[in-house]
């Protein structure tokens, strides 16, 4: 039904009843080019954006290779689906799935809401001994297709070196690093205190480095969690999978906190 006939069909109703009516690009460098219905008597609900809880992603609602470009929150940079990336059941830390990023893959999911407070991103990666390149995992805290945007975390996994970098300088070689895990699940995890304006990431529960949420990359940003980006950058096959943000604590166990869970699936 158009909003013009359910407003007119409503009106009657109330009148009848007596009743008052009562909505990677890599930082320091140029982007990548390139209900069902209710019953009739009710209006269809709003969509409104999803408040600042829980968010996770373990691949496994999709079919296995499967374009996540356009699904679940999931598209290319810049919303290219030359820059999508597909399921793969070839590795998955949560069966029968994980994300496959290579080569053109540039995936991008946005966040909102999420501006004050602690928070606990997770990704579950797996890089292959038989791969090779450099491969990016990245974190914005402005993301908006076309721009601009604005980059808080920018960690390179250089295969060919066996290095995890904190690639502030945009080499994939010269900053803090700690030795890369082949063949295997590791945890990614990123502590942000929006508030304190710090992040913290951990690579297997080590951690790489600290430094500021708003300046550590880009500099000049905004207390807010905007976007992660997978970036292949013509790299081989690197696995992504049971990835999550939440306001959980991770430290020497595991404390339940905000239970407002939601998840990406198909539509």
């Amino acid at each position: 039904m158009k909003r013009t006939q359910w407003s007119a069909f409503a009106a009657a109703l109330a009148l009848l009843a007596g009743q008052a009516l009562a909505t990677p690009a890599l930082a320091g460098t140029a982007p990548p080019e390139g209900s069902l219905a209710g019953p009739a008597i009710l209006p269809p609900p709003l969509e409104v954006p999803e408040g600042p809880g829980t968010w996770s992603e373990d691949f496994d609602g999709y079919a296995t290779g499967m374009q996540l470009h356009g699904v679940g929150g999931w598209k290319g940079w810049d919303n290219m689906p030359a820059f999508g990336a597909l399921t793969s059941a070839v590795q998955a830390r949560s069966v029968p799935n994980s994300v496959d990023i290579l080569g053109a893959s540039d995936l991008v999911h946005e966040y909102f809401g999420y501006t004050s407070g602690i928070w606990t991103y997770i990704a579950h990666q797996y890089i292959p001994s038989t791969s090779a390149g450099p491969s990016y995992f990245i974190l914005l805290n402005t993301y908006n297709d076309g721009g601009p945007y604005n980059w808080s975390t920018q960690v390179c996994f250089n295969i060919d070196t066996g290095l995890v970098i904190d690639d502030v300088a945009a080499d994939c070689a010269t900053g803090t690093s700690l030795p890369l895990v082949y063949d295997q699940w590791v945890e990614l995890r990123v502590v942000i205190d929006l508030d304190a304006d710090t992040q913290t990431f951990y690579y297997g529960g080590v951690p790489l480095f600290t430094d500021t949420w708003t300046g550590h990359v880009s500099g000049g940003g905004i207390a807010n969690i905007g976007a992660v980006d997978l970036f292949a950058n013509a790299a081989t096959s690197v696995f992504y999978d049971d990835m999550s943000l939440s306001n959980e604590i991770f430290a020497d166990g595991f404390e339940s906190g905000d239970t407002n869970a939601w998840s990406s699936t198909v539509p």
